[in-house]
């Protein structure tokens, strides 16, 4: 009887044991920039104004805390990628804008066009 309770205690201390292994730097500096970015997203979210727009659009602040709080670390990363390339007043209509205007002006400059009064054509 001895016997089998000294191999039970065994049997469970062994698969107890802790398990160390190597982690790399990349591996450190990701988990540690998930939580800033979490943090990051949960101070956005805290600022009064953000706070005022959500209950102007029906959304209970708490409610969008603990969505925010179930995101994976991937979700994080997408919200705040998401974020970033979605400015306000969205660049794409500046992009296109500026694009119309230079090419009209190297057409006037080129004697195509005359759009612009300013300019003055390269021909003459």
């Amino acid at each position: 009887m001895t016997f089998i309770a000294a191999q039970m205690l065994l049997a469970t201390q062994l698969s107890t044991m802790a398990q160390a292994e190597m982690l790399s730097t990349n591996e450190v500096i990701s988990k540690y920039a998930s939580y800033a970015d979490r943090d990051f997203l949960l101070s956005e979210l805290n600022r009064q104004e953000i706070r005022d727009e959500l209950v102007a659009r029906g959304v209970d602040p708490k409610e969008a805390e603990t969505r925010l709080n179930a995101l994976s670390n991937e979700e994080i990363a997408s919200v705040l990628q998401q974020m970033e390339h979605d400015t306000a007043g969205g660049n794409g209509i500046v992009g296109a804008l500026l694009t119309v205007f230079i090419i009209l002006l190297v057409t006037d400059l080129l004697c195509l066009t005359k759009v612009f009064p300013f300019t003055r054509c390269a021909g003459r």
